[in-house]
């Protein structure tokens, strides 16, 4: 399979989701839906003494995970394929273009927040999307946790998603919280419009300037990609909406025809 297609595979895959998303979190009250996103408080912190299990269930701590390295927190529902598992694949190919180094630059932590959802759950979606064995796989950690040390966790940087019991499924934001080696919360990144390069940029920021290069401090001054701009207090921000997916379904349709156009050329 060619990269050009794969990415529009991923592209429609994810577009689809994100439609399937919302008919599903249709049985969710208006008011619910209203609250879904990310609002960080001020100075928004995830607490590192938060006790977390991992897959193959050993304790740790939040601080544990990240290791005193600016990090890539993902809360994820070990138990969404449509959603999650592309978001989480799209997050593994943004770091390992980053031309950071995985483990000495950065961590990935992905918080299973479904307490349906297990470590057998985490271990599909990460071995699957990521890999064990890869670069970034080998600088990630993903955990569990019970529901109360999940709701802290989730308070903290202003996390809030629902839960529609008639489906038993879950709508939450798409979003990657970049946070630094204390666990402040330096910026909110969309899950499913990342690259190697913004996720590049706030890991420096969140690493103070202890990774990366001058190139990237003077792209960080004449960009202004400063944390006053990166909470998002809007939940459209971090979540596309309907018209959004179809849009991108509409421009993988013309993709489609494009490429079977130029093939029917060649034969």
């Amino acid at each position: 399979m060619t990269a050009r297609l794969a990415a529009l595979l991923r592209a429609f895959t994810l577009a689809a989701a994100m439609l399937a998303g919302g008919a599903a979190g249709a049985a969710l009250a208006p008011d619910q839906l209203a609250a879904i996103g990310v609002r960080p408080p001020p100075h928004a912190a995830l607490p590192l003494d938060a006790r977390l299990t991992d897959l193959d269930g050993r304790s740790t701590t939040l601080g544990g995970a990240i290791a005193g390295k600016p990090s890539v927190v993902v809360f994820a529902d070990y138990d969404c394929p449509q959603l999650c598992s592309p978001i989480l694949a799209l997050t593994g190919e943004a770091l390992a273009k980053s031309g950071l180094k995985p483990g000495v630059d950065y961590r990935l932590i992905v918080i299973g927040f479904n307490p349906r959802a297990g470590a057998a759950g985490g271990r599909r979606m990460v071995g699957s999307q990521i890999g064990f064995a890869s670069p970034v796989g080998r600088a990630t950690t993903a955990v569990t946790a019970s529901e109360p040390v999940i709701a802290r966790l989730a308070a903290a940087v202003g996390y809030t998603y629902g839960y529609d019991a008639e489906r038993g499924r879950y709508a939450h934001p798409a979003a990657l919280l970049v946070v630094a080696a204390d666990g402040r919360l330096s910026r909110v990144l969309s899950g499913v419009a990342i690259s190697g390069g913004d996720v590049r940029l706030a890991l420096v920021e969140a690493g103070k300037g202890a990774i990366g290069a001058i190139a990237d401090q003077i792209r960080l001054l004449c960009y202004g990609f400063g944390a006053s701009a990166s909470l998002y207090a809007d939940r459209i921000r971090v979540l596309l909406g309907a018209a959004g997916a179809a849009t991108l379904l509409a421009i993988a349709a013309g993709l489609t025809m494009l490429s079977r156009s130029g093939a029917h050329r060649r034969t």
